[in-house]
Formats: structure tokens, sequence, C-alpha cells
């Protein structure tokens, strides 16, 4: 197999604008992981994720694209799913695995980098998959679980729903580390139909934390740099940097070899490019992949309304376009 890499190329007039959202993300304060900022931030997201939803369901139906949400049986209850249908027949359907640093984020609040794959003629449906919740203890398998039980609806009865035969999953920062995990749980599962290809949108690979994020420093955008590395630290309690490799929490370290082909988006100004970069080049030795150099972006830049945002999605559905034949 073989690693193709590409170069979003940007004009100068894009390149500028996304500068200035850089500079503006340069003035704003830093993520940090402790229990106080956790409860408050969990608080507000319940409440921003009721409203964005709201607003980008409209927006959504404006375009003719349908909104609705679906429970399956999950692990320990009812899984909720929020789907987005096309205006006409779907091509295929997407799995959509929120960000958020696995403590924060909601399906509805990725109406805004979904919806373009529903207006392109593709079903979505994203997970609301189990955060990160310190007072439980246990999280990393909960949101797993979730995830894989998600994939497999998908594979079966959402297929049959929307009346396709390849499934796609895409996952952004902690939803591409747990899109990772569920392709990985499936991949020997005999499903009613095979996982078509997996996108991976600024993923986070290494818990024991890559190069790059290592060396992050106080001018990272989004992060507290210096101490992302514990940060990271933090989603493994009780777990030594050794075991923080381990496959079941790093998929870096995971045997790959019968994994469906792949496309990473790595962010040139992201503490953990270098995440992606050594897992698209693990990636290639058993399946085609694809990595995506995105100059000037930082962590999460499809949200922030940079040019870049929508020149990667369209990438996105151009290679769901070739994969699908």
């Amino acid at each position: 197999m073989s690693l193709t890499v590409q170069a979003l190329e940007l004009t100068p007039a894009q390149e500028k604008a996304a500068r200035r959202i850089n500079a503006a993300l340069a003035l704003a304060p830093r993520l940090r992981a402790d229990g106080w900022r956790l409860a408050v931030g969990q608080r507000l997201n319940g409440v921003v994720s009721q409203a964005a939803g709201a607003v980008t369901e409209a927006a959504l139906k404006r375009r003719g694209v349908g909104v609705c949400s679906t429970s399956i049986a999950g692990p320990e209850g009812p899984l909720t799913l929020r789907l987005l249908e096309p205006a006409g027949r779907a091509r295929a359907l997407v799995v959509d695995l929120h960000g958020g640093g696995w403590v924060v984020g909601s399906a509805a609040l990725n109406d805004r980098v979904t919806g373009h794959l529903a207006q392109a003629g593709l079903g979505v449906a994203s997970v609301d998959y189990r955060l990160l919740d310190e007072t439980r203890g246990v999280w990393m398998p909960d949101a797993v679980a979730d995830c894989e039980t998600a994939l497999r609806w998908a594979l079966g009865a959402g297929a049959r729903r929307f009346g396709v035969d390849r499934v796609f999953i895409t996952g952004e920062s902690a939803g591409a580390h747990l899109a990772a995990l569920a392709a990985l749980a499936l991949r020997d599962d005999a499903p009613t139909i095979a996982l078509a290809g997996c996108i991976f949108v600024q993923g986070v690979f290494d818990l024991s934390a890559t190069p790059s994020a290592r060396a992050a420093g106080s001018e990272t955008l989004l992060f507290d740099g210096p101490n992302l590395a514990r940060d990271l630290g933090r989603l493994t309690p009780g777990r030594d940097e050794t075991a923080r490799r381990r496959a079941d929490v790093s998929p870096l370290y995971a045997d790959l070899s019968g994994v469906p082909p792949a496309l990473f988006i790595m962010g040139e100004a992201d503490p953990f490019r270098d995440d992606s970069r050594l897992m698209a080049e693990a990636w290639a030795r058993h399946a085609p992949a694809t990595l995506l150099s995105v100059p000037t972006a930082p962590h999460g830049f499809q949200h922030f309304g940079a040019p870049t945002a929508a020149l990667a999605q369209a990438t996105i559905r151009r290679w769901i376009a070739e994969i699908s034949g």
C-alpha cells in the first residue's frame, strides 16, 4: 500500500483571512483540564447544544436537508443518533463522531461540519456518545462502546433505512480517536456490509503524546501547550506512559491489518499534527491512505469560519465520491 500526501493550496487572500482568525484565537483563553472547568463546561454544553441545534436544524431544512433524531439500543440504555437526510436518495451513509476533548460537544453542535455532506447527497448519523464524567470514573469504555454500537447499526439497519450499500465513518479530534477504535473493533465482525472508508480530521491517536504534542509551547492555539501531555494523561487515570500506548486507548499502536481506505486531515498549526502524520503512515502500510495538510489550520479549524474549512470539506466530499465509485 502507499500514502498519498496532499497540501491544500490557498490564495493569498484565503491565507490572509485564515491568519486573521488565528490572530483572534491567540487572544482567547486556553483550554485546561481540571474538574471545575469540566463541570462548568458540561453544563454550558447542554444549553449551547440545544440552542445551536435548533438554529442549524432550521438552516438545514431550508436547504432541503431533513433533520430528525432516533434512538437505538445502546450498551446501557437508549443511544441517540441525529440523522441528516438529503433531499434525494442518499448515495452513502456517514457515521459522524463529534469532537470536544471527550468532555463536551454533541451531535447537534456538529451540524455545521456535517451539513455539507447531507447537501451533497449523503446521509449522516451523528452519535451522542457518553462523555467523560470524572464522578463516574469510567469513561473510555463507555464512549467506545457507544460508537461501536452506532457503527454496527449503520452497517445494518442504518444502511437499510437510507437504502445504501456504502457506509463511512468520520470523526474530528476526540471523535477521530473514537472512530479509529470503533472501526478496529468491528473489523473482525461480519456486519451486513463492510465499512467503505474512514475520515479522520485532526485526530488524537496516541494518548501518551506524540512529539508535536510534547513540544507544544505557550503560543499554541486553543490548548495549554506546555501542559498538553499532562492533560492527555488525565484521560487515563491509573496508567503510566507505557500503558497509555496500549492499543485499547491509543490506536496508533494497534494492529491495522484489514482496515479500509482512509483520509486524514492534518492542520499545520495543530499540536496534534504528528498524530495525523504518524497514523496515516501506519495506516498506509495496510490500506490506501491520503494525508491532506492544511496550512495555517489550528485544531478545530472547521468551526472558526476560515476559508480552509470549506476547502477541506470539499476534499472530503471528493474523496468519498472516489471511494464510492
